[in-house]
């Protein structure tokens, strides 16, 4: 039977299940085990997949819009090109997940853990990332235009070429991360901690807030970009200030 929608499937073993195919709108999973379950394009709107397990799952193409995902393990399940708008993560276990491209723009992720994911080219526009765990996360050309990205734990993430304008890294923790050729323009990063944070590339301009203890070194090290006047390019090595503008 390819039409489950509304269905009580509650507590039920659905280990290494194939669901292809079938209509589960709706459904009740609360308590469910489907770990290792191919659910690939399956429409889950607004489906109760509270405290499920769906480690190592296949949910690429999922409609998940208005899902309630409350406490699930979604640790190496495969999210690409899922549609995860409206659903409530709050507590999901995203560990090394792979959610490259999905769309997370306005998703509250707030203390989501994402440790080791792969968030490649995800969308995260306004995303609230607050509390979330992104650990030696990839986060290599994702959208973090205005995110809330304060305190977060980001020792190692790989956020090279990400747009993190007028985002909020209020003592977020940047240590070992890689911020080669980000958008810092209009960040707040005071009390971020940047040690050994590459930062070669990085573009701000006078909106930028810099921990107090960084600004003038990172402004001896940054040159104006000749094309876009007020905005720097930290450099890779110190002595900025006294030379020319930065050729792009």
């Amino acid at each position: 039977m390819n039409d489950l929608a509304g269905a009580e499937l509650n507590n039920r073993d659905l280990r290494e299940a194939d669901l292809v195919g079938v209509n589960l709108a709706r459904a009740n999973f609360a308590g469910v085990d489907l770990t290792g379950a191919n659910l690939a394009g399956v429409d889950l709107r607004g489906a109760d997949l509270t405290d499920v397990d769906l480690t190592g799952a296949n949910l690429a193409g999922v409609d998940l819009r208005g899902a309630d995902l409350t406490d699930v393990n979604l640790t190496g399940a495969l999210l690409i090109g899922a549609n995860l708008a409206g659903a409530n993560l709050a507590g999901v276990d995203l560990t090394a997940a792979n959610l490259r491209g999905v769309d997370l723009a306005g998703v509250d992720l707030t203390g989501v853990e994402l440790t080791a994911a792969n968030l490649t080219a995800a969308d995260l526009t306004r995303a609230d990332l607050t509390g979330a765990l992104l650990i030696g996360a990839d986060l290599t050309g994702v959208d973090l235009a205005g995110a809330n990205l304060a305190g977060i734990d980001l020792r190692g993430v790989n956020l090279t070429g990400v747009d993190l304008t007028s985002a909020d890294l209020r003592e977020a923790n940047l240590d070992r991360a890689n911020l080669t050729g980000v958008n810092l323009c209009e960040a707040n990063l005071y009390g971020a901690v940047l040690t050994s944070t590459k930062l070669a590339g990085a573009r701000w301009d006078w909106a930028t807030i810099w921990p107090p203890e960084r600004a003038a070194e990172i402004w001896f090290r940054s040159a104006e970009r000749p094309d876009q006047p007020g905005v720097y390019v930290v450099l890779p090595e110190a002595g900025g200030r006294d030379r020319q503008s930065v050729v792009v």
